[in-house]
């Protein structure tokens, strides 16, 4: 009698374990079916135009690119019935120089930004355009000088060679194509910016070239 109440009882405990492995698993699987109903709830955002065009602004003369130019100059000054070798005078500057290209976004307006139906943000900048050209004073020099044995020479001939050279600069910049490159690297940093501001697509338009996505 005693062996056969023993074994009931071992019975007993192994069926009150097994309830309550049973329980214990569907308590698991009941959360974690919850967990992955929670993960997969779409959540929206949404993200304020004026917000974002303020926030733009606020950059104002975004500085995007940088290129250094060399130039090398001559401006003389002749007579026409007298020899140079008289009163002729003539400077050669070697000029080096760095110009800084990017976007004024103080001139972006409300209507530059918009939100397409699939949450795109849309974005027209202003054009590219120069922001900064300077001469390096440390490497730009005189590298010729040749005035007319009656004459003195001109004073203001080497500043005058500067401003030529410091508008040489400019435009060969502008031939090696800093516009474009500013205008490039202004795309990025506007949409890495509104990317942070919850903005999950930007796209660039601009009348001269086809939109741009980023």
């Amino acid at each position: 009698m005693t062996r056969r109440r023993q074994i009931l009882t071992l019975l007993g405990a192994t069926a009150l374990i097994v309830a309550i492995a049973a329980a214990t698993v569907w308590f698991l699987v009941r959360r974690i079916d919850q967990a992955a109903v929670s993960a997969g709830t779409s959540k929206e955002e949404t993200v304020d135009l004026g917000t974002l065009v303020t926030r733009v602004r606020d950059l104002n003369r975004l500085e995007t690119a940088t290129m250094r130019v060399t130039s090398i100059s001559t401006i003389k000054q002749t007579y026409d019935l007298i020899p140079n070798a008289l009163a002729g005078d003539e400077l050669t500057l070697y000029a080096t120089g760095d110009v800084i290209a990017g976007v004024d976004l103080s001139l972006l307006k409300r209507e530059d930004v918009r939100r397409e139906p699939d949450g795109t943000i849309v974005v027209r900048l202003p054009p590219p355009q120069l922001l900064l050209s300077r001469i390096d004073n440390r490497t730009t020099r005189v590298t010729g000088r040749r005035t007319g044995v009656f004459r003195r020479a001109d004073v203001g001939m080497e500043g005058r060679a500067r401003q030529y050279a410091e508008q040489n600069i400019r435009n060969e910049a502008v031939h090696k194509g800093i516009l474009p490159l500013a205008q490039q690297n202004a795309e990025a940093r506007i949409a890495g910016l509104l990317h942070t501001l919850g903005a999950t697509k930007v796209r660039f338009v601009d009348a001269s070239s086809h939109p741009v996505a980023r």
